[in-house]
């Protein structure tokens, strides 16, 4: 996939999360929440996605980065870099919107079932931001054939959809998360691509 078509999904998706400010989406988007968070839970064990929550921390996306420095210090330190940038703005804007968190808004609706309890806001998903860098730039990084490519976007796509069953995310906050993780992705395979790094 071009990084075009990287930049130009990746800022959709980031864009169309914060249309949750808006009364009518906010309102059906809660909707949906209880929808999916029903149908994840009644469809798959929980614990599948508790299995798959590390996939998304921090410490993991800093593994697989000082991984790329070690192999290859100009890609990882790039990788690095961008990462750092991105992970600053989804920090920032956590802070600026407040966004709470879905087990805290309907504790009697949604609990909370991620093996350890969030402290921070819940827009945009950091977890979904950090599996989706990972899941584009270590492919990209290997030149990975597209069925490996596709199982890489299919685990990503799990452990985004896992933060709605545990309880911890909206569906805007996954998909700008998602969002946010392509775009910086996008951006790395491109300074790579001009710098003559792939």
């Amino acid at each position: 996939m071009k990084t075009p078509v990287f930049f130009g999904v990746g800022v959709i998706l980031f864009g169309f999360g914060y249309l949750h400010g808006q009364k009518n989406i906010k309102r059906m988007e809660r909707q949906y929440f209880h929808i999916l968070y029903n149908l994840l839970n009644k469809t798959i064990k929980v614990t599948h996605f508790q299995h798959l929550w590390f996939l998304g921390r921090t410490p993991f996306a800093l593994f697989w980065l000082g991984v790329l420095i070690v192999l290859n210090w100009r890609c990882g330190l790039i990788a690095g870099g961008i990462y750092g940038l991105a992970a600053g703005l989804e920090r920032w804007i956590k802070l600026l919107i407040a966004r709470p968190r879905p087990f805290t808004t309907f504790p009697e609706q949604a609990i909370m079932l991620q093996p350890k309890r969030p402290t921070d806001f819940s827009f945009p998903s950091g977890d979904s931001f950090r599996v989706w860098f990972l899941a584009l730039v270590i492919p990209a990084f290997w030149g990975l054939a597209w069925p490996i490519c596709a199982l890489f976007w299919g685990i990503a796509l799990a452990v985004s959809l896992g933060r709605i069953a545990m309880g911890v995310h909206y569906p805007l906050d996954v998909i700008s998360g998602t969002g946010l993780g392509i775009v910086s992705a996008g951006l790395t395979l491109f300074v790579w691509q001009v710098l003559g790094l792939l």
